[in-house]
C-alpha cells in the first residue's frame, strides 16, 4: 500500500503589516499601563501627605506645652533613655518597646540636641531626626 503524505501548513504572520487594529491596541495598552502608573503613584503620594499631616497634629501638642514643663519632661525622658534604656533588660520586651517609644516621644520636642540625639542612637540605631 502506497502511504499518503501529510502536509502541514504554518501560516505566516508578516510582522512588517500592523494594521489599524494592532496600533490601536497598543495605544490602549499604553494609556491603560500609564493610567495604572499614575494611580499607583497618586495613591503613595496620598498617604505620605496623610503619614505627613498626622505626624504634625502629634507634634503639634508637644509643642503647644509651656516651655518649662517641656523642659522638665525633656529632661525626664533623656534620663530615662541615658540609664534604664541603657540596661541589658531593655534589649527585648515590652521594656524595649517602652525605650522605642521614648526615643520616638523625645525626637520630636525642641530641646533634642547632641546629647539627645546620642541617647536615641543607642535605642534606635537609624534614627535620624
Amino acid at each position: 500500500m502506497a502511504q499518503m503524505a501529510k502536509i502541514l501548513f504554518i501560516p505566516v504572520h508578516n510582522r512588517n503589516d500592523v494594521g489599524p487594529d494592532t496600533i490601536h491596541s497598543s495605544q490602549r495598552e499604553r494609556r491603560a499601563r500609564w493610567i495604572l502608573i499614575a494611580a499607583v503613584m497618586g495613591g503613595l503620594g496620598l498617604f505620605w501627605a496623610g503619614a505627613t499631616l498626622s505626624r504634625r497634629e502629634e507634634t503639634a501638642g508637644i509643642r503647644a506645652l509651656p516651655a518649662e514643663t517641656r523642659h522638665t519632661l525633656y529632661l525626664r525622658t533623656l534620663d530615662e533613655l541615658s540609664t534604664v534604656c541603657r540596661e541589658e533588660a531593655a534589649a527585648v520586651g515590652e521594656l524595649r518597646d517602652h525605650c522605642v517609644a521614648q526615643a520616638h516621644f523625645i525626637i520630636e520636642l525642641p530641646e533634642c540636641g547632641d546629647a539627645c540625639t546620642r541617647a536615641i542612637a543607642r535605642v534606635l540605631p537609624h534614627a535620624h531626626r
